[in-house]
């Protein structure tokens, strides 16, 4: 025992710290205090009091302690890291970001302060920022694989690919093991069409830690893009055997299911997407199951991207047909498509945010069904497909006005567009670059007409400067989805990847030709050049491996043969 007027902070901060390392925290408490009765602003103690505080869960009095810690010692790093571990807990964001900060100036080479900030942006999305941070983290000493790994996270979720290739590749370097770089670096190549090298990755994860339920379904991912169905429905089954309601696995099990053409089991897996992911909407009717409608008014409401919007639709007419009435709600940029398409119904456009009292004034409603639900009940098989080509109709006086318009030059006019998806729905292999179409568009007698959405005047400039191709652009036509429909139903053919536009197009009956990579979306078939959405549909496929160059060389071929049909007496 040691006498009372022998105790010094100093020794009963270190007693402290060895009674909360043994998880006597209320003995740790008491001495503690006692430190501080003697020295008030003895740091030390104040940051060992904050962590017995903190390794309890008391995150305001860790905070508070911890704050006293940095005001007496404010080059202390480890206390403004404490700091602000506990501001994190506690949710107060910007105070954490504003302690890891004061930890950086502190130590500007010490990687655990740039880790820990580009944790906080990471956690927030802000992809740039922690970038930013882990670069700082990167370039500490000694070389650190956690890392290089979160760079290459980072790197990967902002699309910058081949250097988030290369931060991984060095961790793995450093750590051959490392689990979560080999994980990263699978999502990485699987995202941009290399679904067998992911699918290396993965295993090589589970090697080392078979436990990971995200990795399990990720071996399923790719097993998928491999167009091996069976194995990869097995091990979405084994990862829905360790958590049922694991919600990346119950969404892409029934995509797997309809790429196999189990169109049934498929449809009906599909329906659990509101279970275990996507939200459903508000809506304060009694859902249709498939029961009879006949006499009855159906609200069918609008869920996830404009192209799967187009698509289900081609179900109304079906429901039309057994249904007393319909009323559609769908995105407000192809609501006078729908109307017009759909005169039977009552059509009203929004946004999925709006709220529902313009419900008030339509006729009363008797059920509600979602627009992705309506396949279950009408497309069941292969053979339910079978639908005359177009079900949406343009503008006739637009059309006759875009006619018109491209009757001026008579060649053949023709549309493109080079881009689909977004960062986070494969637009790296749903897009080809522009200098990629090159061939195809130097093939003569056609007039190539641009319905790339977005910014383009640069790359169209560009491609004109290198290779004397000429591109008319459609600026104002195309940003409205209306106009953008006369437009196709102007042209003679249309040739796009994966888009609205190919969606479109289909859906209003116009020859098109898409272009699709070797994993395409779960909406196409894996093999055949027909597609059962759209009967007016040619696809045109990237082989696994291969670049887009022999694709567009098939292209530019097969519009010359047509050509060459056209011009033939």
């Amino acid at each position: 025992m040691v006498d009372a007027s022998q105790e010094t902070a100093a020794g009963l901060q270190n007693q402290g710290m060895q009674l909360r390392q043994s998880l006597r925290y209320q003995e740790a408490e008491r001495c503690l205090l006692r430190a501080l009765e003697l020295e008030h602003d003895f740091a030390p103690a104040h940051l060992e009091l904050g962590s017995t505080y903190f390794d309890q869960g008391r995150l305001e009095d860790a905070a508070d302690s911890f704050q006293l810690a940095v005001h007496f010692a404010p080059r202390s790093l480890d206390a403004w890291l404490a700091l602000g571990s506990a501001l994190s807990g506690l949710g107060r964001t910007d105070a954490a970001i504003a302690a890891y900060r004061k930890a950086t100036v502190v130590e500007p080479h010490d990687g655990a302060a740039w880790l820990r900030l580009g944790g906080l942006f990471k956690a927030s999305d802000d992809w740039n920022a922690a970038i930013d941070c882990y670069r700082q983290a990167v370039g500490g000493k000694p070389a650190s694989a956690d890392a290089l790994c979160l760079l290459g996270y980072a790197l990967y979720k902002s699309g910058h690919y081949d250097e988030a290739r290369e931060r991984l590749a060095a961790a793995l370097a450093l750590r051959p093991d490392m689990v979560q770089a080999h994980h990263n670096l699978g999502l990485l190549v699987l995202e941009t069409g290399q679904p067998g090298d992911a699918l290396a990755h993965f295993e090589r994860a589970l090697a080392i830690n078979p436990g990971i339920i995200e990795t399990h379904a990720c071996v399923a991912h790719a097993l998928r893009d491999l167009g091996r169905f069976d194995d990869a429905i097995a091990n979405y089954d084994h990862v829905l055997a360790l958590d049922p309601d694991f919600a990346d696995a119950v969404i892409n099990r029934s995509y797997a299911l309809l790429m196999k053409g189990d169109y049934a089991a498929g449809w009906d897996a599909y329906e659990r997407r509101f279970n275990d992911g996507q939200p459903a909407r508000s809506f304060r009717y009694p859902p249709w199951k498939g029961e009879s409608i006949a006499g009855k008014r159906v609200l069918v409401y609008a869920e996830q991207g404009l192209g799967d919007e187009i698509m289900f639709a081609s179900c109304i007419p079906d429901l039309l047909s057994i249904a007393g009435d319909c009323v559609i709600e769908c995105n407000t940029r192809i609501a006078s498509l729908f109307a017009r398409s759909f005169p039977k119904a009552n059509v009203h456009g929004g946004v999925k945010s709006d709220k529902t009292d313009w419900l008030n004034k339509v006729p009363p409603i008797d059920c509600q069904v979602s627009i992705g639900s309506l396949p279950r009940y009408f497309r069941p098989g292969v053979s339910a497909f079978s639908k005359p080509a177009g079900y949406l109709v343009a503008d006739r006086d637009r059309v006759t006005y875009w006619r018109k318009q491209f009757e001026r030059d008579g060649d053949l006019q023709i549309g493109i567009a080079w881009r689909g998806g977004t960062l986070r729905s494969r637009q790296f292999v749903r897009s080809i670059p522009l200098q990629a179409w090159a061939q195809l568009l130097s093939v003569t007698g056609a007039q190539f007409n641009s319905l790339q959405y977005g910014e383009v005047a640069v790359e169209l400039e560009k491609l004109q400067e290198q290779s004397g191709v000429s591109v008319v652009q459609l600026d104002t036509a195309i940003h409205d989805i209306d106009e953008l429909a006369a437009v196709l139903g102007a042209l003679d053919l249309v040739i796009t990847v994966d888009n609205t536009v190919a969606h479109l197009a289909g859906a209003l009956g116009i020859p098109v030709w898409t272009l699709l990579p070797s994993s395409p979306e779960w909406r196409y078939p894996r093999s055949g050049e027909t597609m059962s959405w759209y009967p007016s549909m040619r696809l045109f496929r990237c082989a696994p491996g291969q670049s887009w160059e022999p694709v567009m060389a098939h292209v530019a071929s097969e519009l010359a043969l047509k050509l060459r049909g056209r011009n033939q007496p």
